[in-house]
Protein backbone atom coordinates (compact mmCIF):
# COMPACT_ATOMS: atom_id res chain seq x y z
CA UNK A 1 0.00 0.00 0.00
CA UNK A 2 3.08 2.43 0.24
CA UNK A 3 3.65 2.11 -3.18
CA UNK A 4 0.27 3.60 -4.24
CA UNK A 5 0.24 7.06 -5.73
CA UNK A 6 4.16 6.48 -7.35
CA UNK A 7 5.01 7.22 -10.73
CA UNK A 8 7.37 5.81 -13.79
CA UNK A 9 9.16 8.80 -15.28
CA UNK A 10 8.34 10.65 -18.47
CA UNK A 11 10.27 11.79 -21.21
CA UNK A 12 8.83 13.53 -24.46
CA UNK A 13 5.00 14.09 -23.02
CA UNK A 14 4.87 10.38 -22.34
CA UNK A 15 5.80 7.76 -19.94
CA UNK A 16 8.52 5.88 -20.21
CA UNK A 17 8.61 3.12 -17.83
CA UNK A 18 11.57 4.43 -15.99
CA UNK A 19 10.79 2.91 -12.24
CA UNK A 20 12.81 2.28 -9.32
CA UNK A 21 11.40 -1.69 -8.78
CA UNK A 22 13.72 -2.75 -11.51
CA UNK A 23 17.10 -1.43 -9.54
CA UNK A 24 15.85 -2.80 -6.34
CA UNK A 25 15.05 -6.17 -6.90
CA UNK A 26 18.15 -8.55 -7.14
CA UNK A 27 18.54 -9.18 -11.17
CA UNK A 28 16.40 -7.32 -12.44
CA UNK A 29 18.26 -4.31 -12.78
CA UNK A 30 17.66 -5.30 -16.79
CA UNK A 31 13.88 -4.97 -16.86
CA UNK A 32 14.29 -0.93 -16.44
CA UNK A 33 12.57 0.70 -19.10
CA UNK A 34 10.23 -2.25 -19.81
CA UNK A 35 6.94 -3.03 -18.90
CA UNK A 36 7.12 -3.60 -15.20
CA UNK A 37 3.33 -4.75 -13.76
CA UNK A 38 5.55 -8.19 -13.01
CA UNK A 39 8.55 -6.60 -11.56
CA UNK A 40 6.46 -4.49 -9.18
CA UNK A 41 4.54 -7.81 -7.88
CA UNK A 42 7.78 -9.52 -7.77
CA UNK A 43 9.45 -6.31 -5.59
CA UNK A 44 6.68 -6.52 -3.00
CA UNK A 45 6.32 -10.05 -2.16
CA UNK A 46 10.64 -9.94 -1.57
CA UNK A 47 10.35 -6.97 0.33
CA UNK A 48 8.27 -8.92 2.84
CA UNK A 49 10.28 -12.05 2.18
CA UNK A 50 7.53 -14.10 1.19
CA UNK A 51 9.18 -16.53 -2.08
CA UNK A 52 7.30 -17.94 -5.10
CA UNK A 53 7.37 -21.04 -6.61
CA UNK A 54 10.86 -21.98 -8.58
CA UNK A 55 10.79 -19.85 -11.77
CA UNK A 56 7.67 -17.47 -10.73
CA UNK A 57 9.94 -14.58 -9.54
CA UNK A 58 10.34 -13.00 -13.38
CA UNK A 59 9.75 -10.12 -15.15
CA UNK A 60 7.19 -12.09 -17.00
CA UNK A 61 3.42 -12.56 -16.38
CA UNK A 62 3.33 -15.50 -18.94
CA UNK A 63 6.60 -17.07 -17.45
CA UNK A 64 5.09 -16.43 -13.56
CA UNK A 65 1.99 -17.87 -14.22
CA UNK A 66 3.09 -20.69 -15.76
CA UNK A 67 5.82 -21.38 -12.92
CA UNK A 68 2.75 -21.25 -10.59
CA UNK A 69 0.87 -23.87 -11.84
CA UNK A 70 3.99 -26.27 -12.55
CA UNK A 71 3.97 -25.98 -8.88
CA UNK A 72 -0.06 -26.48 -8.36
CA UNK A 73 -0.16 -23.41 -6.24
CA UNK A 74 -2.48 -21.60 -8.94
CA UNK A 75 -6.30 -21.11 -8.63
CA UNK A 76 -9.34 -19.70 -10.59
CA UNK A 77 -10.01 -18.14 -7.48
CA UNK A 78 -8.63 -15.17 -5.80
CA UNK A 79 -6.16 -15.35 -2.84
CA UNK A 80 -5.86 -12.46 -0.37
CA UNK A 81 -2.00 -11.34 -1.45
CA UNK A 82 -1.77 -14.01 -4.45
CA UNK A 83 -0.63 -12.83 -7.58
CA UNK A 84 -3.46 -12.15 -10.16
CA UNK A 85 -2.90 -12.56 -13.79
CA UNK A 86 -4.72 -11.13 -17.25
CA UNK A 87 -4.99 -11.71 -20.54
CA UNK A 88 -4.14 -14.74 -22.50
CA UNK A 89 -2.35 -17.37 -20.94
CA UNK A 90 -1.73 -14.85 -17.94
CA UNK A 91 0.57 -13.03 -19.78
CA UNK A 92 -0.83 -10.00 -20.43
CA UNK A 93 -1.09 -8.05 -16.83
CA UNK A 94 -0.65 -8.99 -13.29
CA UNK A 95 -1.21 -7.44 -10.08
CA UNK A 96 -1.88 -8.30 -6.24
CA UNK A 97 -4.83 -9.14 -4.94
CA UNK A 98 -5.89 -6.74 -1.81
CA UNK A 99 -9.34 -8.22 -1.11
CA UNK A 100 -12.64 -9.81 -3.55
CA UNK A 101 -15.91 -10.25 -3.09
CA UNK A 102 -18.73 -12.38 -4.80
CA UNK A 103 -18.45 -10.18 -7.63
CA UNK A 104 -14.99 -7.93 -7.84
CA UNK A 105 -11.54 -8.76 -7.29
CA UNK A 106 -9.50 -5.46 -5.26
CA UNK A 107 -6.10 -5.24 -6.90
CA UNK A 108 -3.04 -2.58 -6.31
CA UNK A 109 -1.30 -3.10 -10.09
CA UNK A 110 1.43 -1.56 -11.45
CA UNK A 111 2.54 -0.22 -14.70
CA UNK A 112 -1.63 0.52 -15.24
CA UNK A 113 -3.77 3.59 -14.30
CA UNK A 114 -7.19 4.48 -13.88
CA UNK A 115 -8.59 5.01 -17.32
CA UNK A 116 -8.06 1.60 -18.53
CA UNK A 117 -5.66 2.64 -21.50
CA UNK A 118 -2.63 0.96 -22.75
CA UNK A 119 -0.17 3.40 -21.40
CA UNK A 120 0.60 2.64 -17.65
CA UNK A 121 2.23 4.97 -15.27
CA UNK A 122 2.17 4.10 -11.86
CA UNK A 123 0.59 2.12 -9.56
CA UNK A 124 -3.25 1.99 -8.11
CA UNK A 125 -6.08 0.16 -6.83
CA UNK A 126 -8.29 -1.42 -9.49
CA UNK A 127 -11.74 -3.14 -9.15
CA UNK A 128 -12.21 -5.76 -11.68
CA UNK A 129 -14.94 -7.85 -12.23
CA UNK A 130 -14.01 -12.04 -10.83
CA UNK A 131 -15.72 -13.72 -13.78
CA UNK A 132 -14.67 -11.39 -16.84
CA UNK A 133 -13.21 -13.29 -19.70
CA UNK A 134 -9.59 -10.86 -19.03
CA UNK A 135 -9.20 -12.51 -15.22
CA UNK A 136 -6.57 -15.50 -16.16
CA UNK A 137 -6.16 -16.74 -12.86
CA UNK A 138 -4.43 -16.65 -9.51
CA UNK A 139 -1.04 -17.68 -8.01
CA UNK A 140 -0.65 -18.47 -4.70
CA UNK A 141 3.07 -16.82 -3.01
CA UNK A 142 4.52 -19.24 -0.07
CA UNK A 143 2.51 -16.65 2.49
CA UNK A 144 2.62 -18.13 6.14
CA UNK A 145 -0.80 -18.18 6.97
CA UNK A 146 -3.67 -19.52 6.25
CA UNK A 147 -5.58 -18.77 2.66
CA UNK A 148 -8.31 -16.38 2.14
CA UNK A 149 -9.65 -17.58 -0.88
CA UNK A 150 -13.61 -19.33 -2.09
CA UNK A 151 -11.31 -21.51 -3.67
CA UNK A 152 -12.26 -25.01 -1.87
CA UNK A 153 -8.92 -26.31 -2.46
CA UNK A 154 -7.53 -23.40 -0.99
CA UNK A 155 -9.28 -21.87 1.57
CA UNK A 156 -8.04 -22.04 4.98
CA UNK A 157 -5.02 -23.86 3.92
CA UNK A 158 -1.49 -22.89 5.08
CA UNK A 159 -0.13 -21.48 2.40
CA UNK A 160 3.76 -21.90 3.07
CA UNK A 161 4.01 -25.09 2.49
CA UNK A 162 5.61 -26.69 -0.68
Amino acid sequence: MSQLAYHEGKSGGHWNNDQKYSDQLPGFAWSDGQPWCATFVQWCLWQVGVSVPTGARSASCAASASAYKRAGRFTEYPVVGGQIFYGRNGGTHTGIVERYDATYVYTVEGNTNTSGSSEGDGVYRRKRVRRDDYVYGYGVPYYKGKADSPDPKWKGREMSTR
